[in-house]
């Protein structure tokens, strides 16, 4: 489920922003306290140049989960024919969030499908 449908594939990626934000100004920090070296310790611009660039990617983040809300309330949802269950499409075509069938709004792609509400 992890990376099943369009929505759960660029959460994924938002959260992984969040990591790497978090990674890139804790190796900040350590290159200033002196763990990566005596080259870049006490270096103040270093670390600034490495927080900052971790705080944009965790605004970055932040932005692209606000974003995918906003796109998420807009979704499609369809009933998917394999599993059963009330699936959100984003665009044309998308993958069910469960079980990964390939779902359409084009009734000539998949026949299958009923749009709901």
């Amino acid at each position: 489920m992890l990376f099943s449908g369009k929505l759960n594939k660029l959460r994924t990626l938002a959260l992984g922003m969040v990591f790497i934000g978090v990674i890139i100004m804790y190796i900040g920090y350590a290159a200033f306290v002196g763990f990566l070296g005596p080259w870049f310790a006490d270096n103040t611009i270093i670390m600034a140049f490495f927080l900052v660039l971790g705080f944009l990617s965790i605004i970055g983040s932040t932005v692209m989960y606000i974003w995918l809300g906003l796109v998420s309330t807009k979704a499609t949802r369809v009933y998917c024919p394999k599993c059963g269950k009330v699936t959100k499409i984003v665009g044309m075509r998308d993958e069910c969030m469960f079980c990964k069938q390939m779902l359409s709004l084009d009734p000539a792609d998949a026949p299958g499908n009923r749009q709901t509400t």
